[in-house]
């Protein structure tokens, strides 16, 4: 099977998958926005920002380290699984004895138990088999397909019985650690690789993720600091709210299109060998990400009121013009991280780690002078903010690669013209007098099909005679089996 037939299967598995996921995922904040409060939402996000900071301390990047690597050793798996969870379980000690000096910083008492229930769930997962590694590095997501359906069913209804029983932030730290529980025990029953302590490529990987370590450091920095500023100046219960919205907002980031383009990084570092392969499958990829992304983007801006309404329900509703700046940042969040992974595939870590202390640090002045008179200015200097470093690292990766933009802007006319026809229609459209569920299926179906299908005539067209065309038509053609 080629590398193009192996991207195209595991991201219809990981679409599978995701679909599932997000569905249960969806279900359960419609049920847990209407059983909890701000607050609890709030406690949620100080848990996750800590949680992340302090996982970032002992990141090893082998996840990367792996698909990375040209010839793959036992010793390279093994090396992987032992650093990852001496690290993971050295970092959740220490979150457990510095949880009421966090619970003190954030002025969140309740912080304290919280923070150090959900650290255990870091070396829970830290001792999964790193096989699971290995299959991803050969493109094979369908153990993790089977897996993560019985991980995600499981975690949501324990969250689900918790919450209808003690409404609270309890129910999603639980099904966190069931969560870890659950993906950590099956994936001895889907891979046989069975790992053994081991630190002999200690060197080689820690060469490889240094980097990536002071690059998570600073990109979580650069991720959170609007969170960081929301809590200091507006209190547990606006980051609640902020907090929850912007996670809405990246719903199919999360959910569908980011774990979709998974393989594509496979794929890109099985080229770098080869210039003109490795400038075509990033452009492809590229052109790719941003066909599916320009319509969803626009559904969001065009209707956040109505999302939110569906969504989370009427009591979240003073929130909801949040997630139009944050539009922006869903459409900049998935084409950052492919254009970033592009760059890593490259073995070009320490460039990106540059790039991130510079734009970080003008994030945070830019956020800082400009954006502490509200909650809706902060969600908009951040959208903004968030274009402006991915353009730059776009422009970055085209200077490494010469993937050429041009060509890239050209594959991305069918979806711009098809996005635009599609908003003109529905937007003709008067269903005000509508239930709202019956104004979100009707608006939200039209806008896709109509998106999708003048998509597809327009590219017909103008992209015909090109080389990606004609392997998108190519892997069509194989998949029904022409």
């Amino acid at each position: 099977m080629s590398i193009s037939q192996k991207v195209i299967k595991s991201a219809g598995f990981l679409f599978g998958l995701q679909v599932i996921h997000r569905g249960l995922g969806i279900i359960s904040t419609l049920i847990l926005a209407r059983l909890l409060t701000p607050d609890h939402f709030g406690i949620v996000a100080l848990v996750t920002i800590a949680l992340q900071f302090f996982e970032l301390l002992v990141e090893t990047g082998n996840r990367q380290y792996i698909v990375q690597k040209s010839v793959l050793e036992d010793e390279d798996l093994d090396t992987a699984w032992t650093l990852d969870f001496l690290s993971k379980s050295l970092i959740a000690t220490l979150i457990i004895c510095t949880s009421s000096f966090v619970a003190d910083w954030f002025d969140e008492p309740e912080l304290t138990l919280a923070l150090a229930v959900a650290a255990l769930a870091l070396p829970i997962r830290a001792l999964k088999t790193p096989g699971m590694l290995r299959l991803a590095r050969q493109i094979n997501y369908k153990p993790l397909f089977k897996l993560s359906l019985w991980q995600k069913g499981i975690s949501f209804l324990t969250v689900i019985t918790i919450a209808f029983i003690h409404p609270s932030y309890w129910a999603i730290i639980a099904g966190n650690l069931v969560a870890a529980v659950i993906f950590t025990v099956g994936s001895y029953k889907v891979d046989t690789y069975r790992p053994s302590w081991s630190l002999k490529k200690l060197r080689e990987q820690w060469v490889f993720s240094q980097w990536l370590l002071l690059r998570g450091i600073v990109g979580f920095t650069r991720s959170q600091i609007d969170n960081l500023m929301v809590s200091r100046l507006f209190g547990t219960a606006q980051l609640g709210g902020y907090n929850l919205i912007r996670e809405v907002s990246l719903l199919p980031a999360l959910s569908a299109i980011i774990p979709m383009s998974e393989p594509l990084l496979a794929a890109i570092a099985d080229s770098k060998a080869d210039k003109d392969a490795l400038a075509y499958r990033i452009r492809l990829s590229l052109a790719l990400m941003i066909t599916v992304l320009t319509p969803v983007t626009a559904f969001i801006m065009l209707y956040p009121d109505l999302i939110i309404r569906v969504l989370l329900g009427p009591d979240w509703s003073e929130y909801s013009p949040l997630l139009k700046p944050f539009g922006l940042f869903f459409f900049t969040f998935c084409l950052f991280a492919l254009v970033s992974d592009a760059i890593i595939a490259q073995g070009k870590v320490k460039l990106l780690f540059w790039f991130d202390v510079i734009s970080t640090a003008l994030i945070i002045a830019v956020l800082w002078l400009t954006a502490t008179g509200g909650l809706e200015i902060m969600a908009w200097v951040r959208g903004w903010l968030s274009v402006a470093t991915t353009v730059a690292l776009l422009l970055i990766l085209q200077q490494q690669t010469r993937f050429s933009l041009i060509k890239l802007l050209f594959l991305c006319i069918p979806t711009l013209a098809g996005t635009s026809l599609a908003v003109a229609v529905v937007q003709s459209l008067d269903l005000s007098g509508r239930h709202f569920l019956v104004q979100f299926f009707v608006l939200g179906t039209l806008h896709v099909i109509t998106a999708a299908l003048s998509t597809g005539v327009i590219g017909l067209f103008l992209l015909k005679g090109t080389e990606e065309w004609g392997q998108l038509r190519y892997l069509a053609n194989k998949a029904l089996g022409k």
